[in-house]
């Protein structure tokens, strides 16, 4: 396996501190203080180089419509940092549930050995986010805030990995880059996010208009979408991350409905978006698109049903997605795609 999947927790059969903490107190402080350090020890013991690796099947090449079409047959989030174009996404999976997105540039061949790739993992771990606040302590390590919440902390031996978790959430992510600051900038940044067809706060629901205007008004941002449309449900669904989903189905499709046939505009929150889509167009070699109000686009190569938006100063990029090649294209040239007003 590679460092980044070697180094990463194991499942949810390994206890987390929290289950330490709730055990009755039969021998006063200094037991339940033990407790607490032989769970961090374990936990990261275990997750570490020095364990045996969990057994995975073959790593596989996966396009955006795949990693989606997994992250809905699995029922939990899984976590990805966003497109990179000229990539290819390695996807992987272990015995014990652990999912693995890792970037390979081009040239690079599926199942490399090398540990120079950025992977995103996503691990069972019961009392994920209570484990990581813990953890962290006990390491002396500092935790960064998140959107919705969520924490996150530079493991210090290996500063090559950061972990998130969110409240009530029984998964842990870690992101692994060679880089130590780039590993630590894609998650203060909100790249680091689940996948669109990752579960949600609450079940997807029929929205209209008007609903969709007081949404945007209680989460003082714009949401996205491609204008009305006759016939339409739109189909509002928000995830843990802030993200938001309007998907337009056509009249017998119900809402909640598992395929990923059906145009959808994601508004994510994301800081310092636009010199982010321009910096990673740039690094990828992708030609950008000049929009309306300064904005700026581009089209994932490797899966050109999805174009992603930006706008300077606004804290959200935008994924405009339609499963005919380049019907998105023609959506956001046209100027179609705008805030719900």
């Amino acid at each position: 396996m590679d460092h980044e999947v070697r180094g990463a927790p194991t499942g949810a059969r390994r206890r987390g501190v929290a289950d330490y903490v709730r055990r009755p107190v039969f021998l006063g402080g200094l037991a339940v203080g033990l407790a607490i350090v032989l769970g961090l020890v374990l936990w990261l013991a275990l997750r570490g180089g020095g364990g045996k690796p969990a057994s995975r099947a073959a790593p596989s090449a996966a396009s955006i419509q795949r990693l989606q079409a997994v992250a809905s047959s699995v029922g939990h989030p899984v976590y990805w940092a966003g497109p990179q174009p000229s990539y290819t996404y390695e996807l992987s999976r272990t015995k014990d549930g652990r999912l693995y997105v890792r970037y390979l540039p081009p040239g690079v061949k599926l199942g490399s050995s090398s540990s120079n790739y950025l992977t995103i993992g996503t691990y069972p771990q019961r009392n994920a986010f209570s484990t990581l606040q813990a953890t962290a302590k006990t390491q002396g390590a500092r935790t960064i805030q998140l959107p919705a919440d969520g924490l996150a902390f530079q493991y210090k031996r290996r500063p090559t990995s950061v972990y998130l978790a969110y409240p009530g959430s029984d998964y842990q992510i870690e992101v692994f880059d060679p880089s130590p600051a780039r590993a630590l900038r894609l998650v203060t940044s909100g790249a680091v996010r689940p996948l669109v067809a990752a579960p949600t706060v609450a079940a997807s629901r029929a929205a209209s208009v008007r609903q969709l205007r007081s949404l945007a008004a209680s989460l003082a941002h714009p949401i996205f979408w491609v204008g009305a449309r006759t016939g339409d449900t739109y189909e509002l669904t928000r995830t843990k991350d802030g993200s938001v989903y309007v998907r337009y189905l056509p009249r017998g499709v119900r809402v909640g409905d598992r395929t990923h046939r059906y145009l959808t505009i994601g508004t994510y929150p994301h800081s310092n978006a636009f010199a982010a889509l321009k910096a990673t167009a740039a690094k990828n070699r992708v030609p950008t698109i000049a929009l309306d109000n300064g904005g700026l686009a581009f089209v994932d190569r490797k899966s050109p049903t999805s174009v992603y938006v930006a706008y300077p100063d606004v804290d959200l990029q935008v994924e405009v997605f339609d499963p005919v090649p380049r019907r998105a294209l023609e959506l956001v040239r046209a100027g179609r795609v705008g805030p719900v007003r």
